[in-house]
């Protein structure tokens, strides 16, 4: 028992250390200079936590109106994306001494629960431990989660998330030997739910098959039914905020879409290898490794049905996500799949843990049976692979440090401990998401509407009043009416001058109001319904209570562990005695 624990202790300590490891590796050029990365949307996921961290430093809190983020211009963001997580990088942006030590964090946190998840899910697939160390740092290495550090694209998030999802996927699959948790399950799908909508879906999209499989192959139907709708109910109350958020905005306003991408253009160009596995591209080494695990899997799919589940699902994804389907004929006849799903290329975030995964397994099995010599053939193929991606991600990282190093105003801003400094100069982002419109409008349209109105907003001065309201002050030369650089939804309020107002909006929303000579002071708020206070308590609380039967099992199992370790020590004794 004793040397039992020690193994599983093993398990959990390696891929923490392994994880830091290849972190510090890949942060090298980061952590010289100690020059900040702004990418395509750092600017709107820096605001979103800034937000959050003004609200609890200064204890005061307002779910849907940001009033420190964002502009600040009234607009909400984080009430419908990953809302509690933003305040959990709230609170460590509070903590943090630049935004360029935030982004260092960031990376080494995102690292540690990719890296964690990936071991985790190898060693639930029964992968030796030194296979199960190289597949895991293949996904730190490839994809959105390398891409992080130099987009700011929180779709590395729900790469991150992924194995832990497949783990729950590889139980659902084996349910005929060993039934699932639904509590697991459920707080799982719950835990990306607050962190990536989009990795909500996908997930969801990566589970079924095995769902599927595990229904029809279980002794008992019934219960992994009634279990898996338990999990559904047990997610649906964690998540209550989230869903809430959506049931408040949606019906009573018209929301924005995100920037709308050509799916045929940013999906992967399968043909166009590139030098890292990012964005569109994927190394040729790569695709040499998935060709070999197909192949491995065609000649053995009857004997590895596990291995076969995983690769398979995991090229159909490859398929979908790349341009040999056929996207463009979809986004001519389905233009919404450009706002609201962009970019094919996120499927990613599932193709490589699964396939990686089935190499895992691959190597295992034929370091069993066909012995030690394949086995090491197959490892060096893995660690040369390695190298090559952490050579190209090196040489990328290095070139966008001194494309950094050139902006030396903002390089000083992200160095600076008053985080303010960058806010204020760089917070002006154009994406409409989630902006309110007066009627439907083309996102782009919306884009330019954001640059040229909303963010033009010279001779105001912002700040943020208690009750999570915000208070914009301005000087008049008359009695003129003025649009101000603020956005209104239909629960918004606006006050001005003292008195409660029911402005003429613009395109977006901009309210415009009555000033007199002289200074002028509007406030907005944000009328949160009762509906939501209640689903928000909901999730609060069941968050809570999901922590205490943690913990409570965590004690029981420690208790237990101890007990089962003084029994046999007793026994040793008595055995010694007699």
């Amino acid at each position: 028992m004793k040397n039992i624990n020690k193994i599983k202790g093993i398990d959990y300590f390696i891929p923490i250390v392994f994880s830091i490891l290849v972190a510090t590796i890949f942060l090298l050029p980061y952590l010289i200079t100690q020059v900040g990365i702004s990418g395509a949307d750092t600017v709107f996921h820096f605001g979103r936590f800034y937000d959050t961290a003004q609200q609890i430093k200064n204890h005061n809190f307002s779910y849907f109106q940001m009033n420190y983020g964002m502009g600040p211009n009234g607009r909400i963001v984080n009430a419908v994306y990953g809302p509690f997580f933003a305040y959990l990088l709230g609170g460590l942006l509070l903590i943090s001494k630049s935004w360029v030590q935030f982004e260092i964090i960031l990376v080494y946190i995102l690292f540690l629960i990719a890296g964690v998840g990936m071991y985790r899910l190898s060693m639930k697939l029964k992968i030796s431990r030194s296979v199960a160390l190289l597949v895991t740092t293949l996904l730190l290495l490839t994809g959105y989660i390398s891409y992080w550090a130099r987009s700011t694209s929180f779709q590395a998030w729900g790469a991150a998330l992924m194995p832990y999802v497949l783990i729950q996927a590889v139980a659902l699959f084996n349910d005929r030997n060993k039934h699932f948790n639904w509590i697991i399950l459920g707080v799982t799908i719950a835990i990306v739910a607050q962190v990536h909508m989009l990795g909500t879906f996908l997930s969801i999209l990566a589970l079924i098959p095995f769902f599927v499989y595990g229904v029809i192959h279980t002794d008992n139907k019934k219960r992994m039914w009634v279990d898996a709708i338990k999990a559904a109910l047990l997610c649906a109350l964690l998540t209550a905020n989230v869903w809430g958020a959506y049931l408040v905005l949606y019906p009573t306003n018209k929301i924005a879409t995100p920037l709308g991408f050509s799916a045929s253009s940013t999906a992967v160009h399968l043909l166009w290898v590139g030098e890292i596995s990012t964005w569109v591209k994927i190394q040729e080494v790569v695709l040499i490794l998935f060709g070999l695990q197909a192949v491995y899997v065609l000649m053995n799919f009857r004997k590895e049905k596990i291995n076969t589940f995983f690769t398979v699902e995991g090229l159909i994804f490859l398929f979908l996500s790349s341009d040999f389907f056929p996207w463009a004929f979809l986004e001519r006849h389905f233009p919404i799949i450009d706002n609201y799903f962009q970019f094919p290329n996120r499927l990613t975030i599932i193709i490589f843990p699964l396939l990686f995964a089935g190499m895992g397994l691959t190597i295992t099995k034929l370091q069993n049976t066909k012995g030690t010599q394949i086995g090491i053939l197959a490892k060096v193929l893995l660690i040369f692979v390695i190298l090559s991606a952490l050579r190209a991600d090196l040489r990328e990282n290095i070139r966008r440090v001194n494309d950094s190093k050139g902006n030396i105003v903002q390089t000083q801003q992200m160095r600076d401990p008053d985080l303010s400094k960058f806010i204020i100069q760089n917070n002006h982002p154009d994406n409409p998401d989630y902006l309110p419109l007066k009627n439907h409008l083309q996102s782009w349209v919306v884009a330019r509407l954001t640059v040229s109105l909303l963010n033009n907003d010279s001779g105001y001065s912002r700040e943020a009043i208690p009750g999570g309201k915000l208070r914009i002050t301005w000087d008049s030369d008359n009695n003129q009416n003025r649009v101000l650089p603020i956005v209104m939804y239909s629960q918004s309020r606006l006050s001005v001058n003292g008195k409660k107002i029911n402005p003429k909006l613009n395109e977006i929303c901009m309210p415009e109001v009555p000033t007199k000579r002289g200074k002028n002071a509007a406030i907005l708020s944000f009328e949160t319904p009762m509906i939501f206070k209640v689903l928000l308590i909901v999730a609060i609380v069941s968050w809570i209570a999901v922590g205490i039967i943690g913990i409570k099992n965590f004690i029981g199992y420690l208790t237990k562990n101890r007990n089962s370790m003084l029994d046999i020590k007793g026994k040793g004794q008595n055995n010694a005695n007699n």
